[in-house]
């Protein structure tokens, strides 16, 4: 019987291709009627990039995207540079793989390009999994139209706002984390530098920072701004008025504030936390990606650790055969204590991005004096996954 997965984001679609590739039949259960990926872009780190090679995909990836040649930080309200991370080819040569960008629907048409030539993966949309069944040797997935599918087990891969999580774990839910983050996508071309230049920049202030990237082969620029408010919803892209977004920025240098001000066509979500829950896994139903482990955005993180759950499952139930409850269990035991190190991670770096005060001017001091190589290798132990 096939293993059913719900969702087919990028955690659903990649655990798909994982478990394809060892030869596992897998059935996508994606709830909306066309693949579209909500969203603009998405950095994915060497950690990401090996992992995708792995499967196949280094072709259907080789054109799109972009290669940043650093991370550039700056104070966001003096405009002052601060130091920078070394990418481009010094972190391909530490690592093995590149670090690379993309917008979102680049990186789920390769997912979805790959998983469509696998004969072992069926895919079905408009179908939004609402509950399931377990019985002897195996599980019935019910849907919001009332379709119904049978399979052997269930990935839960359905994101933060998991249905799947919510049977397990009902009194659970994601919490709002006070701060929401806007997006847009601009032209290159239009871009004053810094913001052209093929490299990702940081700037970090009191109470927000910004972050911005080229995706589409460099032709476009991603931009993100993170501020603190009070905006709790589910919605993944209202549109933001930009003199709201701008009154969070009145005090930064004239440099940043100026390259928001002409940037139109915002959208925005809120960003939600989720307490580490018991356990991932519950009979024959497991969850990975968001739907686990969801970490705030500030590590750029979130789709990669989908891609390294999606590797360590298909390998433990190719390891495990027909004991799913084995292969579940060290999956975890695999996969839990560096997800919540990503957790924490993130959660630790916001802080550090909006530190006021004497925080904020030592924080800068410490940057400063550090060694740009220093500061790429503090990330080992997540890039050489």
């Amino acid at each position: 019987m096939t293993i059913l997965i719900s969702g087919g984001g990028i955690g659903g679609l990649s655990s798909a291709i994982a478990l394809a590739q060892s030869g596992q039949s897998c059935h996508v259960l994606e709830q909306a009627d066309a693949f579209s990926e909500i969203g603009a872009g998405i950095q994915i780190g060497p950690n990401g990039m090996k992992l995708l090679a792995k499967w196949g995909l280094r072709d259907l990836l080789q054109d799109k995207g972009a290669t940043p040649a650093q991370v550039r930080i700056s104070d966001g309200l003096s405009g002052n540079f601060l130091n920078s991370v070394p990418l481009g080819p010094y972190a391909e040569q530490r690592y093995g793989a590149p670090y690379k960008v993309f917008h979102r629907a680049e990186l789920q048409s390769a997912l979805l390009q790959k998983a469509q030539s696998l004969p072992e993966i069926t895919i079905t949309t408009g179908f939004k999994v609402e509950k399931f069944t377990e019985h002897q040797g195996h599980i019935d997935v019910s849907g919001a139209n009332g379709q119904t599918q049978e399979g052997r087990l269930l990935i839960g891969c359905d994101g933060l706002w998991s249905n799947t999580r919510s049977q397990i774990y009902p009194q659970r839910k994601p919490i709002f984390y006070g701060k929401s983050a806007w997006r847009a996508i601009v032209p290159r071309a239009t871009a004053p530098a810094p913001f052209n230049k093929l490299e990702t920049g940081l700037w970090m202030a009191p109470n927000a920072h910004l972050v911005h990237y080229p995706v589409l082969k460099g032709e476009a620029i991603n931009v993100v701004a993170v501020i603190s408010e009070h905006f709790d919803t589910q919605d993944w892209s209202t549109p933001g008025q930009r003199k709201d977004l701008l009154a969070h920025y009145e005090s930064w240098h004239k440099s940043p504030r100026d390259f928001l001000n002409g940037i139109t066509g915002w959208q925005k979500w809120a960003l939600h936390a989720l307490a580490p829950i018991p356990c991932w896994s519950q009979g024959r139903v497991t969850l990975l990606g968001d739907a686990a482990h969801p970490p705030i955005p500030f590590l750029a993180q979130g789709g990669v650790m989908a891609l390294e759950d999606a590797f360590v499952l298909a390998q433990q139930l190719d390891h495990y055969g027909e004991d799913h409850a084995s292969a579940f269990q060290q999956y975890e035991s695999l996969r839990r204590k560096r997800a919540y190190k990503v957790m924490k991670t993130a959660h630790k770096l916001g802080k550090i991005y909006h530190m006021k005060g004497f925080l904020r001017l030592a924080r800068n001091t410490v940057l400063k004096a550090k060694q740009p190589e220093k500061l790429l290798s503090s990330y080992d132990w997540l890039y050489g996954f």
